[in-house]
């Protein structure tokens, strides 16, 4: 089986107790099967403690939602006490994430993480390929569409490291290849013709993002703080450009393939084209180009939107209905926030 991951992926190294927002809080924590069955049999006092610390297949999160083995130092209390192997998947496996197509398995590391963020925006995005020979095919897909998706990935790849071009027109060339691609596997996706005025688009983008369910209780109040301070066209420092290049193709390593399974390419690449809209505006806001504020952006951004399957799925279905998010309303956007022609695009 070809295993195929950016190349930062390798580097990946959890920074454990040195976290800021660590993963060991605020989430609900799964335990697989295999793990649970591992648990139950655990001797002694720290087996009391682990079989009394779950219920309905999930830790029990203290009052202030920290994992019950999340020790004062931000480390793991399992880890310590029984190793690293004996973690459950969740634990042993995040920020990684995996999709397999066939005889093909991806892999990457997850926006949402602290450490993972600073690498994917400190490094250049490319691909590595190995082999995966403890795994076998899975899942079935049109090997035609894939053949088609992953040429549209890849051209995507090219324009926004493409660095001579303005991001603007990069980013609008992406919604183009998804369009071009859409209609041409037969598949069509809903985009209405009605162009709305940048300003207005970009506050119904930020309403998005206020109606989402939050996963941090500070994610709301600062988006609201930001939109009071929205402006469509602000001083912009094109110092943060090469973090969005890199992160827009994070977004479409880890979204556009899942298209070989609904069709849905457009709607993938809108999420990754409105995610580099928001980040624009939030990195001008934060008024700061460090490469570690940035990440720390980006990564909230992510751990409200990749990580809760609702909100997702909320996202790419505005993507195809509001007016706000056609292809014509996005690239005015695009042009109006990021400079450009729009007659050009």
């Amino acid at each position: 089986m070809i295993y195929r991951t950016p190349t930062y992926y390798r580097d990946f190294r959890c920074i454990a107790g040195d976290c800021r927002d660590s993963c060991c809080k605020g989430w609900e924590i799964d335990i697989d099967e295999d793990t649970a069955r591992y648990y139950a049999g655990v001797g002694g006092k720290f087996g009391e403690r682990l079989r009394s610390s779950i219920r309905d297949g999930s830790f029990l999160l203290t009052e202030d939602e920290r994992c019950p083995f999340l020790n004062k130092s931000g480390l793991c209390d399992i880890y310590t006490e029984l190793g690293g192997d004996k973690l459950c998947r969740i634990c042993s496996d995040h920020p990684r994430y995996y999709e397999w197509f066939g005889s093909v398995k991806e892999g990457g590391v997850g926006l949402c993480c602290e450490a993972a963020a600073e690498l994917i925006i400190s490094r250049p995005f490319a691909l590595c390929e190995d082999e995966a020979p403890d795994e076998t095919a899975s899942g079935d897909y049109d090997e035609e569409l894939f053949a088609m998706l992953l040429d549209a990935r890849e051209e995507m790849f090219t324009v926004l490291a493409d660095e001579k071009k303005p991001l603007c027109d990069c980013l609008c060339r992406l919604l183009d290849i998804a369009s071009e691609m859409q209609l041409c596997i037969d598949m069509p996706f809903p985009d209405g013709e009605t162009e709305v005025a940048a300003e207005a688009a970009l506050r119904g983008a930020f309403a998005l993002l206020s109606e989402l369910e939050p996963i941090d209780e500070k994610w709301q109040p600062y988006i609201a703080e930001c939109t009071e301070r929205l402006s469509c066209s602000p001083e912009r420092s094109s110092g943060t450009d090469v973090f969005l290049r890199r992160l827009g193709s994070y977004f479409i390593f880890r979204y556009l393939l899942k298209a070989v399974f609904d069709g849905e390419v457009l709607s993938r690449a809108k999420f990754a084209v409105f995610s580099l809209i928001i980040l624009d505006r939030l990195f001008c806001l934060s008024g700061s180009s460090a490469p570690e504020s940035c990440a720390g952006t980006a990564k909230n951004y992510s751990k409200e939107t990749e990580y809760c399957e609702e909100n997702m799925e909320e996202l790419l279905l505005r993507f195809g209905e509001a007016p706000e998010f056609s292809l014509l309303s996005l690239k005015a956007l695009i042009a109006e926030s990021m400079g450009g022609n729009m007659d050009e695009f």
